[in-house]
């Protein structure tokens, strides 16, 4: 495997760990304040992914830019 790959599996795997830290942090955030409000765990599952989608969505779409932009630029850099 050549270096150019190497460092485009890299840059894969630290935008699945970003967006991967980000969901999480989000969820966790959101999640202590509105389960003891809810009936139940999966209803807080779903009031959780209610209010914090946009800030999920926004992550993974910054996580794809950066991995398709180095993608490109890697590309391009030959």
């Amino acid at each position: 495997m050549d270096e150019q790959k190497k460092k485009l599996k890299k840059v894969a795997t630290w935008t699945i760990a970003v967006f991967g830290t980000i969901f999480a942090v989000t969820f966790a955030i959101l999640w202590l304040p509105i389960y003891p409000m809810s009936t139940g765990a999966l209803d807080a599952v779903g009031k959780v992914f209610a209010a914090g989608w946009p800030i999920m969505l926004i992550a993974l779409v910054l996580c794809v830019a950066v991995y398709a932009g180095y993608s490109l630029f890697s590309k391009n850099k030959k």
